[in-house]
């Protein structure tokens, strides 16, 4: 079995596969199949991505300040260059953990592809639904798509009279918001989606064998 630290590796190729008999290919692909679904929605892995959505609002925060010190003639430059440069240096390890996380995600949902399609299992596959940790990641992440959108949107109508660097602040950080809540929601329908269509329906008492 894999380590805690490790996901599930893909199925071996079919000249490779070696399983004794088909109740062990299926304990198998329960096992990893299990234990993607949970990486796949785990609470580390949302708080992980808000925080890599926090980091990148510090960082856009302090790069609009930066923006707004070349507005004001009598401000220094430098510290505006500072500010700049701060701000980048929060914003670009955000954007690349984000990156890594989204490619992570890709990596799990193809590993259950895999396993799911070695062979059907309704049964477990119907157990595996887990449906309410999925709307938790849905729900959260739409209200996040909700406040993100408002920010953008009060940082897009607002007055003339302020600054560049207050405007570009609550675009910014609305539009950081929303795409941390997009992602979020993406992975949780993604999960569902794949809860709904690739299991079969668990068979009615007394139709028999469904691997038979």
């Amino acid at each position: 079995m894999p380590s805690r630290t490790t996901l599930p590796p893909p199925p071996p190729p079919e000249h490779l596969r070696a399983w004794p008999d088909h109740e062990s290919l299926l304990a198998d692909r329960a096992r990893a199949i299990g234990e993607l679904r949970r990486r796949g929605l785990a609470v580390p892995r949302l708080l992980l991505l808000w925080t890599y959505g926090v980091v990148a609002v510090l960082g856009w925060a302090v790069f609009s300040l930066g923006l707004g010190a070349f507005e004001d003639r009598n401000a220094d430059y430098v510290t505006g260059l500072a500010e700049l440069v701060l701000g980048l240096f929060f914003l670009v390890p955000a954007v690349i953990g984000i990156g890594f996380d989204v490619a992570g995600d890709r990596t799990v949902r193809g590993r259950l592809d895999a396993w799911a399609a070695l062979a059907p299992d309704p049964e477990n596959d119907y157990r595996m639904q887990a449906g309410a940790r999925g709307a938790v990641w849905l729900g959260l992440s739409a209200v996040l798509c909700v406040t993100g959108f408002a920010l953008a949107v009060v940082g897009a109508v607002q007055p003339g009279s302020t600054g560049v660097g207050a405007t570009a602040y609550f675009v910014g950080t609305g539009v950081i918001v929303l795409v941390i809540g997009v992602l979020g929601a993406v992975r949780a329908v993604g999960h569902r989606r794949w809860a709904g269509p690739v299991p079969s329906p668990v068979p009615a008492p007394g139709t028999g064998d469904v691997h038979r």
